[in-house]
């Protein structure tokens, strides 16, 4: 059965109550919104043209093999376990589900949604081109060659440390974290927030690509080799003195 787009919603105007007697083929050449529905069994292998919409639905059995060319909502789901082979072009959203962990060979395409998750840790090598958002979670430790393309928010989170090789190319929250201290050389694209943390020095090396945010840290000096291409936030810090080789290029707050 070739489908272009089923919305559950209308079914439901049908008197459908459940999906469980749906038939749904191995390719939607479009989007499959399936929000609140009830017994999804979706087929082994399954191929979605565009979006896949699962959010707040209940008992779903995922395929086996899964391919979304758009966006995976599966928030607010009971889901505990995804696919082992698990492709999504664009975002995939897991928030508040209870999810522990990803596949090893998931593939994504844009931003990846872990927010009141129950993740526990995350594959090595994993690589997320847009937005990771681990705000709120267990996650104490991240992988070894851990890319992310866009912003990674742990703020809230457990962490207590980052991995020496992490890349960031947008902006990095680890406010009200446990963490207090970074690797050499980190090298973030975007901001850097450290607001509330218990970091007292920051490593040698560092580099930002646009605001740092130091407020209220107990530090009393900054590496000789810091550089920030943005605005630098050092209101309520022990620093009384500004090295002259580090490079500021906004401007410095007291």
């Amino acid at each position: 059965m070739d489908l272009t787009k089923i919305y559950f919603y209308k079914r439901m105007a049908d008197g459908c109550k459940t999906v469980s007697d749906l038939h749904i083929g191995k390719q939607i050449e479009g989007d499959l919104d399936l929000q609140k529905a009830q017994d999804i069994k979706l087929p082994k292998t399954l191929v979605v043209a565009g979006n896949l919409n699962l959010s707040a639905s209940h008992n779903i059995r995922l395929p086996k093999r899964l391919h979304v060319s758009g966006n995976l909502d599966l928030s607010e789901t009971m889901i505990e376990e995804l696919p082992g082979k698990l492709r999504v072009d664009g975002d995939l959203s897991l928030f508040s589900t209870r999810v522990r962990s990803l596949p090893k060979a998931i593939r994504l395409g844009a931003g990846l949604d872990l927010r009141a998750s129950r993740i526990m840790k995350l594959p090595t090598g994993l690589v997320v081109p847009g937005d990771l958002e681990l705000s709120g979670t267990l996650i104490e430790r991240l992988p070894k060659n851990l890319i992310v393309g866009g912003d990674l928010y742990l703020g809230n989170s457990e962490l207590t440390e980052l991995p020496a090789r992490l890349k960031v190319g947008g902006g990095l929250d680890l406010s009200a974290t446990p963490i207090k201290e970074l690797p050499n050389g980190l090298n973030v694209g975007g901001w850097l927030n450290l607001v509330g943390t218990s970091i007292k020095r920051l490593p040698k090396g560092l580099k930002v690509g646009k605001w740092l945010d130091l407020r209220a840290l107990d530090i009393k000096k900054l590496p000789k080799d810091l550089q920030v291409t943005g605005d630098l936030y050092l209101a309520g810090t022990r620093i009384k003195r500004m090295p002259g080789t580090i490079r500021v290029g906004g401007d410095i707050e007291f």
